[in-house]
């Protein structure tokens, strides 16, 4: 009897298991996915409804002066353009991989003299099409801010080699498919005395795989899509920079000043803004902190002089 009742049981339990990952699937390809890339549409409701007309797409560098979402996405940007040296009044070439909306090269534009140029590229139609009409309202000529449609491991189609004195990657190049071809890409792009600046998101070096951190970091990694070959350690990823004819000339973690303020302002405003009890943000707040499993850096990569890889794709 007992061993009918254990059988019925198991079965039960499967089938809701099967249900439940079918629903998992369907908000996931539907809202979040369209087959190997991210959808923004419904993460930028989101994100809006903690930060109301917010179209940055960064975790923030978060201090007390920068405590609310959109300060802290302006001060990450910032960060990146003062690691790039790009407060200078040189004339420079400046191309944004990954750019999204495009709202880090509005900022960065006002911050240049008229004679630099600056080339924005995203995968993403919707977002290209969406940042050319916000040009086009601030009236800025092409010729100083112009932004494309194209892939990122393709960039040696779009540009000729040594086109670039500045490339910078704000928290995109995680979710290529191969990270690696991206860094080669670029550093046939830089001029010889170019920099490129990237904040990427790798895994910690402390992280173990518990099964609470491994089903953790694979929701994470569906909704926010991050290839597996893209999980490596920050050891690994000094790997992939050192094999193209990049090197590392500076790196900075800020982990702390990302993840962890992120979540707090962002699970404490959603759950105040849909009226839910507020013990609800402190279990999520405490549930990703426990369980976060990335690290977030900023490099500064020179060319390697006196090495030349052929490009291969």
């Amino acid at each position: 009897m007992y061993y009918k009742y254990t059988i019925l049981i198991g079965i039960a339990l499967v089938t809701i298991l099967l249900q439940i990952r079918v629903y998992y699937n369907y908000y996931l390809n539907t809202f979040f996915r369209n087959g190997d890339t991210i959808v923004y549409d419904y993460l930028i409701k989101f994100i809006q409804c903690v930060s109301e007309n917010n179209y940055f797409m960064n975790y923030g560098l978060w201090d007390e002066n920068n405590n609310t979402l959109k300060k802290a996405n302006e001060n990450l940007c910032n960060f990146i353009f003062e690691k790039a040296e790009l407060n200078s009044k040189d004339t420079l070439h400046i191309l944004d991989v990954g750019c999204g909306y495009g709202k880090q090269d509005f900022l960065l534009n006002k911050k240049l003299s008229s004679s630099c140029k600056i080339v924005a590229l995203d995968l993403s139609k919707k977002q290209v099409d969406f940042a050319n009409k916000c040009r086009k309202k601030k009236k800025i000529s092409k010729k100083q801010l112009k932004f494309i449609e194209g892939d990122a491991h393709c960039l040696v189609d779009y540009f000729d080699c040594k086109k670039f004195n500045r490339i910078i990657s704000l928290e995109s190049a995680f979710h290529y498919k191969d990270r690696s071809l991206f860094f080669n890409s670029v550093s046939h792009l830089l001029t010889k005395d170019g920099l490129f600046v990237i904040s990427d998101i790798v895994l910690k070096d402390t992280y173990k795989p518990t099964f609470m951190n491994k089903f953790f970091l694979n929701v994470a990694s569906d909704f926010l899509c991050i290839p597996e070959k893209n999980l490596i350690t920050l050891f690994e990823w000094k790997k992939q920079v050192s094999n193209s004819q990049l090197k590392i000339v500076k790196l900075d973690d800020i982990t702390d000043k990302t993840f962890t303020p992120y979540y707090k302002f962002f699970f404490e405003n959603y759950i105040r803004n849909q009226n839910l009890p507020d013990f609800m943000a402190d279990i999520l707040i405490y549930m990703f902190n426990s369980v976060q499993p990335f690290s977030y850096v900023v490099a500064v990569c020179k060319k390697r002089v006196g090495y030349f890889k052929p490009f291969q794709i």
